[in-house]
């Protein structure tokens, strides 16, 4: 059984990192070396969360694939490669020389992939972890 309430607390600290990134990335705001630093903590904060979620999650999957749970995760895994995949473009691409040459194309990709991984927060605590607590992979402690 694992202990819902540090990934629930994991998804604040992320909701806030990506605000903070989404208000720094606006041209005028910070500098581009702060900018990559937050992308940084943001970057190894979420690597450490998906780490630890999936051991969460997928904990004893092999039998839970044929349950609503399962098939739900199985789902739900298959949407966040797209979000993954533009992650990694991101962070390979926004260097501080780039984001400092292309500010508002900065922004607004910034902007544009944070809401959407701020969406994967939000889905995931409305959808995946009722389906946990309920199949009983998960309580609160």
């Amino acid at each position: 059984m694992y202990d819902i309430a540090r990934l629930i607390d994991d998804h604040d600290v992320l909701d806030k990192l990506a605000d903070r990134l989404i208000a720094a990335a606006r041209p005028g705001q910070a500098d581009p070396l702060a900018c990559r630093a937050l992308m940084m903590r943001l970057a190894e904060r979420l690597a450490t969360h998906l780490r630890q979620e999936a051991d969460f999650l997928l904990h004893d999957a092999p039998g839970a694939i044929r349950s609503v749970f399962g098939q739900e995760l199985a789902n739900f895994a298959d949407d966040f490669a797209e979000l993954t995949q533009g992650w990694d473009i991101y962070l390979d691409r926004w260097m501080p020389d780039e984001i400092a040459e292309h500010r508002a194309a900065f922004a607004g990709e910034t902007a544009d992939l944070l809401t959407a991984l701020k969406l994967r927060i939000a889905r995931e605590a409305q959808l995946l972890y009722p389906l946990a607590l309920e199949s009983g992979r998960m309580s609160f402690n």
